[in-house]
């Protein structure tokens, strides 16, 4: 029986600095943390102040928002914005002393004209086709910052769309991005590229730093084969708050999706879809009740689900596993597992993960 209202989402320390420590331990590159969307549902506060534990030094975020929580925990870090932001918000950019990643010449006059004093980084496009200076632009801004009063230039960095899918056209981007530095002085320069991907196998010495996101977070998807040693640094655990006996041929929640195709017990746990799990868990989902796995009756609601605990001793307020593993370490819930059920990405379900539940280090 445990002790708890609607649940608790559980933060690994250990585990969360032992992948940063072993991400940083695969090359000589600096790492930067990128921390947007809360740290990826850990709590941005919690994993900044962990990741200063660790040594590190730069974060990354993806608006001007997150940048000034994160400049709230030290004065001593750097910040990296990864978009241009309007430049009505250059500003609060200089005020919180944020880098800015920078592809459009506009956006740099802009800059300049502010009469703000901006650390830059220049972003080329490489294949992701989303932001970033075509390759054949590169020098013209990169010239246009070497002639501005107020805007510095400290890094390059590129991105790549898949890195962690193919190696081959992730090496072809990287080729691409030195042709396209090459004529120009990088030795003061921070360079950079890598992703959770790539820095399993981009070893290229021009690079000095990586920007990690997820692997940081315990999660895999290199599509090198390597027997890494990220550990997985969260768990969302509720508790069973109503057990209900319906008859075969009934069905519940929403929609009444699932008849039900025996006498079922149903144990209800008061998280939902606004907590960040998602609602198309129903029906390939699981959770853990006892040491056993307890399959989802029901659609997901804004605050509960429904499982089928008939073949499980359980009480009111016996622990449900949401995510992580059962009291005896045999069973597990991964946050790949949530996204394979709902045909979805790792990435969607960290950083959905919502405040309605607090974060507890463990």
């Amino acid at each position: 029986m445990v002790c708890m209202d609607r649940g608790y989402i559980y933060v690994n320390k250990e585990n969360f600095l032992n992948n940063i420590n072993y991400l940083k331990s695969l090359s000589d590159k600096e790492v930067c943390l990128v921390v947007k969307a809360n740290g990826y549902g850990h709590g941005v506060e919690w994993t900044v102040n962990t990741a200063m534990e660790a040594g590190v030094k730069w974060f990354a975020v993806a608006t001007i928002s997150e940048a000034i929580a994160v400049r709230k925990m030290s004065e001593n870090i750097r910040i990296l914005l990864l978009t241009e932001p309007s430049l009505s918000e250059v500003g609060k950019v200089a005020t919180n002393d944020i880098d800015l990643t920078v592809y459009n010449d506009f956006f740099i006059d802009g800059l300049d004209k502010s009469g703000f004093s901006i650390n830059t980084h220049i972003k080329v496009d490489t294949g992701m086709h989303r932001v970033g200076c075509e390759p054949e632009d590169f020098e013209k801004i990169y010239n246009q910052i070497e002639k501005a009063e107020n805007v510095s230039l400290v890094g390059i960095c590129t991105h790549f769309p898949v890195a962690d899918i193919e190696k081959e056209p992730t090496d072809e981007s990287i080729q691409l991005f030195k042709e396209t530095i090459s004529k120009v002085d990088i030795k003061d320069l921070l360079v950079h590229s890598d992703n959770s991907g790539s820095i399993f196998y981009n070893f290229d010495p021009i690079f000095n730093l990586s920007r990690i996101g997820l692997a940081v977070y315990g999660c895999n998807i290199t599509p090198v084969d390597v027997e890494h040693q990220l550990k997985p640094t969260i768990e969302i655990k509720s508790r069973i708050s109503n057990i209900q006996h319906r008859k075969k041929g009934e069905a519940v929640s929403y929609g009444k999706a699932l008849e039900l195709e025996r006498d079922t017990i149903v144990g209800t746990a008061p998280i939902g879809y606004a907590d960040g799990y998602p609602w198309n868990s129903f029906p390939e989902g699981n959770v853990i009740v006892n040491n056993q796995f307890c399959k989802l009756i029901g659609r997901v609601t804004m605050d509960q689900i429904l499982f089928d605990i008939t073949d499980v001793d359980v009480e009111v307020n016996d622990e449900v596993v949401i995510l992580g593993s059962s009291e005896d370490k045999k069973l597990y819930i991964s946050v790949f597992d949530i996204a394979e059920w709902n045909k979805t990405i790792e990435w969607e379900i960290l950083t959905n993960i919502s405040n309605r539940l607090e974060r507890v280090e463990v």
